[in-house]
């Protein structure tokens, strides 16, 4: 047997010296045979085509895109340049171009001033003098959702921190900040204000409610905010006995008033009111702070929009796929794809100075704002990063996740024409879990 291994090898070694120089041991080992594993993204794709038959024939509409951020190209797509309503996704657009636009260090304030000049009379019986301000206070707001009950009596201690026992003048609130429009465009106008539909007004405490102390006040102040928060400061003064004449709104702050109160905050911390708990009241603000860059006072809708859409070009979207008409969502006259929304979360995400406060701020799956009681389980458990948006027959989901692979994906899933949002939310939430696995 030896001798005829022998004879063939010698056989193989005339036809190829080089077979000669491995040996007997080369000659019997068997090499494995190599099986490619498919590419990770061939994977992902294969598992999302299977939603296609699914998609095709739902009753509603579905716009998807996923862009991965780390190889920096579209992993994969479905119709994502149809233009659909985004509800509160919207609000990604808001808070990416706000941050771009006005910068994490611009601030939202509430200010006071006073013109005329404090003058001190006679003393009277009691022995004590008088000082009166001979003037009229201005309290000039910049939009800022946050303005408590609380702070308003810290801005009455700072009136009365001026030494002053008297004013005989008038309390006036400046809200030329923006427009006289209490509601967004398209906004319902038989709709009673609430935390889901808030008024709009550049000057406002408590949301612009009435403060539980405050109940006695007719429900017109209810529509009026500013008007409610002079009045409320000129009860406060008179409860610390510093009677004021009158109180008034519409008024700007003259330019030789002199500034005595500063209550502000950076943009940065309306984030994650507006994002985690889609907010429209914050939403709103940061939108008016953007119509109100280059443009001035009496900011519109209008002015916010156009800015907006400069950013959306600027991150290389496609404007012509979207229409804004406010900055949160609600109006019916907003539109954006799929596309758009996924340029914007890539623009953020190439932004340091703006990626960190966006991705922060978003819900986190089956953790913590909008997504606390979805993907509680599966890969995509605490991995998404991502804006919902609801209203009547609109679901939509755009933001972050991490791939198996390491790689960074941004999304957006928008779905519209449902009778029943969970119905998106569950397929929006098997995507995700697809993307993560």
């Amino acid at each position: 047997m030896h001798q005829k291994i022998s004879l063939l090898i010698s056989l193989c070694s005339l036809c190829s010296p080089a077979f000669a120089q491995t040996g007997t041991e080369d000659f019997f080992s068997v090499s494995p045979q190599v099986i490619d594993e498919p590419q990770w993204n061939t994977v992902v794709r294969t598992a999302l085509d299977r939603f296609i038959p699914e998609l095709d024939a739902a009753y509603y509409n579905t716009g998807i895109q996923v862009y991965d951020l780390t190889a920096d190209s579209v992993l994969w797509a479905y119709h994502p340049n149809k233009v659909m309503r985004p509800a509160s996704c919207q609000k990604l657009l808001t808070s990416i171009a706000a941050l771009d636009l006005l910068g994490t260090d611009h601030k939202v304030s509430t200010r006071a001033y006073y013109t005329g000049r404090i003058a001190t009379l006679p003393a009277t019986a009691t022995g004590i003098p008088r000082r009166i301000l001979r003037g009229d206070l201005y309290v000039h707001g910049t939009f800022d959702p946050t303005y408590t009950y609380s702070d308003l009596l810290t801005l009455a201690a700072e009136v009365k921190a001026l030494g002053i026992d008297s004013i005989a003048g008038f309390i006036y609130a400046d809200t030329s900040f923006k427009d006289t429009l209490q509601l967004g465009e398209g906004w319902c106008w038989d709709d009673e204000p609430s935390v889901f539909i808030p008024y709009l007004c550049p000057l406002m405490f408590e949301r612009g409610k009435l403060a539980p102390t405050s109940n006695k006040y007719p429900k017109d102040i209810f529509f009026n905010p500013a008007l409610h928060f002079v009045r409320t400061l000129a009860n406060e003064l008179a409860a610390s006995h510093i009677p004021v004449q009158g109180y008034a709104t519409r008024r700007k702050v003259p330019a030789q008033a002199t500034l005595f109160y500063v209550f502000d905050h950076p943009i940065t911390e309306l984030l994650p009111r507006t994002l985690k708990n889609s907010d429209n009241l914050y939403a709103e603000a940061l939108f008016y702070n953007i119509a109100h860059f280059n443009t001035g006072p009496n900011a519109t809708a209008t002015d916010g929009a156009r800015l907006i859409y400069n950013v959306v070009r600027k991150a290389g979207g496609n404007s012509t796929y979207c229409e804004i008409h406010d900055g949160c969502g609600l109006s019916p006259y907003d539109f954006v794809s799929p596309a758009c929304l996924v340029s914007m979360l890539r623009y953020a995400y190439l932004r340091a100075d703006i990626f960190g406060y966006i991705h922060a701020a978003l819900p986190i799956s089956g953790k913590d704002g909008t997504l606390s009681s979805r993907m509680k389980t599966g890969p995509a458990y605490l991995n998404v990063h991502a804006k919902t948006g609801t209203v009547t027959g609109v679901s939509s989901l755009s933001g972050y996740l991490t791939a198996s692979n390491g790689h960074l994906l941004a999304f957006s899933i928008i779905n519209n024409g449902l009778l029943k949002s969970a119905t998106a939310q569950n397929l929006q939430d098997r995507i995700c879990q697809e993307l993560a696995r």
